[in-house]
């Protein structure tokens, strides 16, 4: 068309630039289609999510605050997590006295951290009974109930946010000295005093900028912050380095002060303190004791210590044994 003079070639960035224009309301209900699709997907998942029956239903009492840490029962308790499937616990039955530690001890699987999940009532027991100060989980509001208790667990989740924004969940309310007061209880002072910009440090996705000592330190501050009567503490050691791990437990043993504390230990060492150990196997209690005494009676409890082999457990589980 240009040889024969039928289309000025001084047209062509005009129709260049037309035709770009043309494309571009195509290219954007492309782009608006993709984007559709995609809030369709997403809501279909958060419609699952609405529609699954919830687990457990609110109670109306409001727990009173105590000092000295709340007594804790479980009686005659059987659960499964699918009433169709196996059972994981079954006919449960101990008793926390207020202020006293008490350790979960047993191979994986063994329903340790089953327990403590039942202690915060994300599930309900089918049958028998928990109580916390005499009255049942399922007369207790969720939130009264879980004010009342402070979990360490072994996987610290963290926000993108400042250290002092995700010590602060805890307790929202919370003023700067009992801010400063939880840093200091949980060891992490000097750390802060490190960093340029202290509290206001950014710890990343999931924390990813901090080491898993620091993070564990953290969760124990916000339980030092939340100074709850109930202190659940599962596997709070278990992926650390010999010398963070001293000082995560140092502040472990001053949190454990004047608190109903629960234990869920893989590393024995941890439990030494327990005034008394549960030793778990296939969903039920098989022992209760001190270590002493396990050790002595030469069951399943001697035998998970004489089973160890690899590693510093096995220095740990050396160490206990000769006590």
């Amino acid at each position: 068309m240009i040889h024969s003079h039928a289309f000025e070639p001084t047209l062509l960035p005009l129709v260049a630039l037309l035709s770009s224009a043309a494309f571009l309301p195509v290219s954007e209900l492309a782009q608006a289609a993709r984007q559709l699709a995609d809030s369709i997907a997403s809501t279909r998942r958060v419609h699952a999510v609405h529609v699954e029956p919830i687990p457990v239903v609110d109670g109306p009492m409001l727990l009173p605050e105590t000092a000295g840490g709340s007594e804790l029962e479980f009686s005659n308790v059987t659960f499964s997590y699918d009433k169709a499937g196996s059972t994981v616990l079954e006919e449960i039955d101990f008793k926390v006295p207020a202020g006293a530690r008490i350790a979960l001890v047993g191979s994986s699987g063994a329903g340790k951290t089953t327990i403590a999940n039942l202690v915060l009532r994300f599930w309900d027991p089918q049958q028998g009974s928990i109580t916390i100060d005499g009255h049942d989980l399922r007369e207790i509001t969720l939130d009264s109930l879980r004010e009342h208790i402070a979990l360490v667990a072994q996987d610290t989740y963290l926000f993108n946010a400042t250290l002092a924004e995700n010590i602060r969940l805890a307790r929202p309310d919370a003023t700067q000295d009992d801010l400063d007061l939880a840093i200091q209880r949980a060891a992490l002072t000097d750390f802060l005093a490190s960093l340029p910009a202290g509290l206001e440090t950014p710890v990343g996705e999931r924390g990813v900028q901090l080491s898993g000592g620091q993070r564990q330190r953290i969760s124990i501050a916000r339980a030092f912050l939340k100074n709850a009567p109930v202190l659940i503490l599962d596997e709070a050691t278990s992926h650390l380095d010999a010398a963070s791990e001293a000082h995560v437990r140092a502040a472990l043993d001053e949190l454990m002060v004047n608190r109903t504390t629960i234990i869920i230990a893989h590393r024995l060492s941890t439990i030494r303190a327990a005034d008394q150990i549960l030793v778990m196997r296939d969903g039920r209690i098989v022992e209760r004791g001190k270590h002493r005494d396990l050790m002595s009676l030469g069951g399943f409890y001697a035998e998970l210590i004489g089973h160890q082999s690899v590693g510093s457990a096995q220095v740990e589980y050396a160490a206990l044994a000769g006590q």
